[in-house]
C-alpha cells in the first residue's frame, strides 16, 4: 500500500489535458531585470543584522538569495508606529545601495529605463509592449505578500542583476523620513560568489515550444 493510499478515494485517471504556457529556452534578457525563478532554485546565505536605525523604525538585512550570476538581497523593515503616507512621492524614503570594490556604486534610486517587452497576441500575432524598466537595484515586490501582512513588517527584496567582484563590499542604507542616518554594513562577497555555484539548476534542457504554442 502506498503511504497516502488509505487517505484518498478511488478516481478514475485524469485525461489528457491542454497545455496553457511551455516553458521555453532563457533569452538573451534571462536574469537582466529579475532573477531567474523559473529554472533555478536559488542558493540561500543567511546575513542577520540590523542595517538601519531610527527611533520608530528598523531596517533588517535578513539574507541574501543566490543565483548563478545574480543575488537578490532581502530585507525587512520593522516599525514601532505606523503612519499615514505623504500625499505626494518623496525622495525621503528608504534608500539602499552597495559599494564595489571596483568603486562601482549600484543603488534603488538608479532609475528606470525604456523596455521592449516582445510577446504572442491571442491570434499568434507577434506583438510589443513598452515600460519603463527600474535597474540597479531592482524592487521585486511591494512588500505585501499576501500570506505575510502586517501593520508593522514589510519585506524588500531588492534584486542585483550580477554577481558583486571580488573584494570588500558593504551595503548602504538611509532612510531620511524615518531618521534612519546613513549606516554602512560589510558584505562577504567571497561567500555569495561560492554560493552562487551552489544553485540547482530545475531544467537544464528545456525543450523549444511547439510551433502552435509559440
Amino acid at each position: 500500500m502506498g503511504f497516502f493510499d488509505d487517505l484518498v478515494l478511488p478516481e478514475e485517471p485524469v485525461g489528457e489535458r491542454a497545455v496553457l504556457a511551455s516553458l521555453r529556452p532563457p533569452g538573451e534578457d534571462e536574469g537582466r531585470y529579475a532573477p531567474p525563478v523559473d529554472r533555478f532554485a536559488p542558493a540561500r546565505v543567511s546575513q542577520l543584522e540590523v542595517v538601519g536605525a531610527g527611533p520608530e523604525t528598523r531596517v533588517l538585512l535578513t539574507g541574501w538569495s543566490v543565483w548563478p550570476r545574480s543575488v537578490t538581497l532581502h530585507l525587512t523593515v520593522f516599525r514601532s508606529v505606523r503612519r499615514q503616507g505623504a500625499d505626494a512621492p518623496r525622495q525621503s524614503g528608504l534608500r539602499v545601495g552597495l559599494l564595489f570594490s571596483d568603486g562601482r556604486r549600484v543603488t534603488s534610486l538608479d532609475g528606470k529605463v525604456p523596455r521592449r517587452i516582445p510577446f504572442t497576441g491571442p491570434q499568434g500575432q507577434a506583438r510589443v509592449a513598452r515600460t519603463d524598466q527600474a535597474v540597479g537595484l531592482i524592487p521585486l515586490d511591494p512588500g505585501l505578500h499576501p500570506f505575510h501582512r502586517s501593520l508593522f513588517k514589510t519585506d524588500v527584496d531588492l534584486y542585483l542583476a550580477e554577481l558583486p567582484p571580488p573584494g570588500e563590499a558593504e551595503l548602504v542604507v538611509e532612510w531620511p523620513d524615518e531618521s534612519v542616518a546613513e549606516t554602512r554594513t560589510a558584505v562577504d562577497v567571497a561567500t555569495l560568489r561560492a554560493a552562487s555555484s551552489r544553485a540547482l539548476e530545475v531544467w537544464p534542457d528545456p525543450e523549444p515550444p511547439e510551433p502552435a504554442q509559440q
